[in-house]
């Protein structure tokens, strides 16, 4: 087994090294915000927040329209939640929810169509990530959770050449479609989810699945 796992590995960075490889990296900044007027036992709802994605990525051609590669990424995040309870004092609840994490991704694409220096591929990936959360009520309540994020989607990249050494790619995981799972860690119980979806939003409105949307530099070795 072990000759096995040397000869590929041997194999891949023979292949590295003599193949053209491209480097660069993808960046987004996503809001949210949202306002119920009524929720049972509150008079009114809010909900707003942010999440900061960066993915550095690697990847090398096979052939003219097939490419393999993977990512890393980073993400830092918050959600707030302000309710107004129905009682006369009209006491409020705030609650923030901050998340910060990692994420791991082999992907795999093909090549859809090209039109002059325009090309849209067909990406299919499967990743795992891990969010350290911590929850905050009126300050006094502070709640701590671990999450794992995993699965597989499909979604389409679209690939724009600026020259011969560098492109602009926008990631459009709005239209994906996937296999997302997830286990939170709270320190008194665990909560497991697994769905198909057509876009993930992730566990309250923080956490992402790696490749989501985004746009970014690559640059051709």
């Amino acid at each position: 087994m072990k000759k096995i796992l040397l000869t590929l590995l041997f194999a891949f960075a023979t292949f590295a090294a003599n193949a053209q490889f491209h480097l660069g990296g993808q960046f987004s900044i996503n809001f949210a915000n949202e306002h119920t007027d009524y929720i049972s036992g509150f008079t009114e709802n809010k909900e707003y927040a942010y999440l900061i994605n960066l993915y550095p990525k690697i990847y090398w051609n096979i052939g003219e329209k097939m490419q393999v590669g993977g990512r890393i990424g980073f993400a830092f995040g918050r959600l707030n939640n302000v309710g107004v309870y129905e009682s006369e004092d009209k006491d409020k609840i705030i609650s923030v929810n901050r998340a910060v994490g990692w994420s791991l991704s082999p992907f795999f694409g093909y090549r859809l169509l090209d039109w002059k220096v325009i090309s849209v591929w067909a990406e299919a990936n499967a990743f795992i990530s891990q969010y350290y959360n911590v929850n905050k009520q009126r300050i006094d309540a502070t709640e701590w959770s671990n999450q794992m994020e995993y699965g597989f989607q499909i979604l389409p990249v679209v690939n724009i050449d600026l020259n011969e050494e560098l492109a602009l790619q926008l990631h459009l995981g709005f239209i994906s479609l996937g296999w997302y799972g997830t286990r939170a860690d709270y320190p008194e119980k665990v909560v497991t989810t697994s769905n198909w979806d057509l876009h993930k939003g992730g566990f309250a409105g923080i956490a992402q699945g790696l490749a989501d949307y985004g746009i970014g530099l690559v640059k051709t070795f």
